[in-house]
């Protein structure tokens, strides 16, 4: 029996291949996502004009040395930990000697009193056996006073050689101390803004409370200074920092560059192109980029033009 196509069954086909035509259109027309897997990023990060490194230490610091031309073993006044005040007594020493000395002296006074009446005037030897007793006893005990408030940490209770560290005083108050060059000399001054950064802590700001006038060191022609930077007193002494200054630079390589004044971002999945100013950087391969860079921007290495096709 012979089959007779009605408009329905022609239509039907018609309409599916209408269909199939106008989803490869759309398909085609639709942006393309670019395989960002693929792309080699580096991430931003801030560079300052000045930089170097500084570390924590006590705003006042007293170090007690041991002294043998002073006395025996000297008797510490103090416990560890401590808390002292100025003129508080740290140790005494105790002059072996110079007690033999007096003790001599003393017998050689009895001996000539003994032989001198009672009612008769002292003798010049006499009254300089009294004036030498008194200059020894002034020296048998020596105390030694802290200059500082501060706390007392015992470094070496028996001491045997000369100049070993005894204690050291170190005041509450904190601050960072640092060295800096007489080329970065001029681009820092007292009471500017630094930022911080501990080794494994969120950075922080800073003050430069001072700068010496005068270097402190010079080798191989360079001038060396001191500087002081506050701190944050939670860090203890002997941390490290690094300190920065100045407006916030970018130090990338310049393989990141598209036609001489743009770089690639990737944002959202989806390339950015983005006009940069910048400077050749004393580093071979890098340059300093002021203008157009933004912190932990992903930049793209070795732009092309087809990222940006494909990102259209």
């Amino acid at each position: 029996m012979k089959k007779h196509l009605t408009p329905l069954t022609i239509l039907i086909p018609f309409l599916l291949l209408l269909i199939l035509i106008f989803s490869y259109y759309i398909y085609l027309k639709l942006p393309s996502q670019p395989n960002l897997s693929k792309v080699k990023t580096i991430i931003a990060k801030p560079h300052y004009p000045l930089s170097f490194t500084g570390i924590q230490e006590a705003k006042e610091s007293y170090t007690v040395y041991y002294n043998p031309s002073l006395g025996e073993m000297p008797d510490i006044l103090v416990t560890n930990n401590a808390t002292v005040k100025p003129h508080t007594p740290l140790l005494e020493y105790y002059n072996t000697y110079i007690g033999k000395l007096i003790v001599a002296k003393k017998k050689t006074l009895v001996s000539i009193r003994s032989l001198q009446p009672i009612t008769e005037p002292l003798s010049l030897a006499t009254i300089n056996l009294y004036d030498q007793i008194a200059e020894l006893q002034s020296r048998l005990r020596i105390q030694l006073s802290s200059p500082i408030q501060g706390k007392v940490t015992i470094l070496h209770s028996f001491p045997s050689k000369s100049n070993t560290k005894i204690m050291q005083i170190n005041s509450e108050k904190r601050i960072i101390r640092a060295t800096i060059t007489e080329s970065q000399l001029s681009r820092i001054k007292v009471n500017q803004t630094v930022m911080i950064t501990p080794k494994s802590s969120p950075l922080f700001t800073g003050r430069v409370l001072s700068i010496s006038s005068t270097p402190f060191k010079i080798e191989k022609n360079k001038s060396m200074y001191h500087i002081i930077v506050s701190t944050k007193a939670q860090y203890p002494i002997g941390y490290h920092f690094k300190i920065e200054s100045g407006a916030i630079e970018f130090q990338v390589p310049t393989s990141v560059i598209y036609d001489k004044h743009y770089i690639f971002v990737t944002q959202n999945n989806k390339i950015i192109k983005r006009k940069i100013k910048y400077n050749k950087s004393q580093k071979s391969g890098y340059i300093i980029v002021f203008n157009g860079i933004n912190i932990g921007d992903k930049i793209i290495v070795n732009p092309t033009s087809s990222l940006l096709q494909n990102n259209e």
